[in-house]
């Protein structure tokens, strides 16, 4: 769960869990995360998670763009669009 009703950004890698970050703002944790993950020397992942602990989304770095996770359940044209950062 999330501290204090925030979002929280999980960054990790094959052996280490890199941290978190929290914020009021899923957006702005997306464009920080999608900034992280384009610089040349960043491995691992990223996921984002909701105040009560859910999976929102992770970033995909082939696709370049944010993976929301309603659409891994869901299938639909309105997943296929590029998210913010």
């Amino acid at each position: 769960m999330s501290e204090n009703g925030l979002f929280a950004l999980h960054g990790e890698d094959a052996v280490h869990h890199l941290g978190v970050i929290y914020s009021t703002s899923e957006a702005t944790l997306r464009a920080f995360g999608a900034s992280y993950m384009r610089d040349p020397k960043t491995i691992g992942s990223l996921k984002l998670v909701n105040p009560s602990g859910q999976l929102v989304a992770t970033f995909d770095v082939w696709a370049d763009n944010w993976k929301d996770a309603a659409c891994d359940a869901a299938s639909s044209s309105i997943c296929n669009r590029k998210t913010v950062g």
